[in-house]
C-alpha cells in the first residue's frame, strides 16, 4: 500500500504542479494543504478506531478472566498458546 501511494503521488504530483503556474505554484500548494488536512483527519479517525477496539478487547479479556477465574499468569499462558496460531486480531 505504501508503494502504491508513493507511485500515485509521483504521478499526480506532476499533474498538479504545472509549468504555467510558475513561480508561485498556488494550485499545487493548495492541493498539498488540502491533502495534509485530509491526512490529519484520517490519522485522528484511525486513532479513535484503534482506541475503541483496544477498549473492547480489554473489556472482553476482563470478562473472560472473571468468567473463567483466570489469573494474570493464566492470561499469559493463553497468550503464549495463541502466539503462533497465525490468527488475526479479529479471530
Amino acid at each position: 500500500m505504501t508503494l502504491v501511494s508513493f507511485a500515485l503521488g509521483n504521478i499526480i504530483g506532476t499533474e498538479i504542479f504545472q509549468p504555467g503556474d510558475a513561480p508561485a505554484y498556488i494550485p499545487g500548494k493548495i492541493a498539498i494543504l488540502v491533502l495534509l488536512s485530509v491526512q490529519l483527519v484520517i490519522s485522528y479517525l484511525l486513532r479513535w478506531i484503534n482506541l475503541r477496539l483496544n477498549k473492547q478487547k480489554k473489556a472482553q479479556l476482563e470478562a473472560e478472566q472473571a468468567r473463567r477465574g483466570w489469573t494474570d499468569a493464566d492470561v499469559q499462558k493463553e497468550r503464549e498458546r495463541h502466539a503462533f496460531l497465525d490468527l488475526t486480531d479479529k479471530q
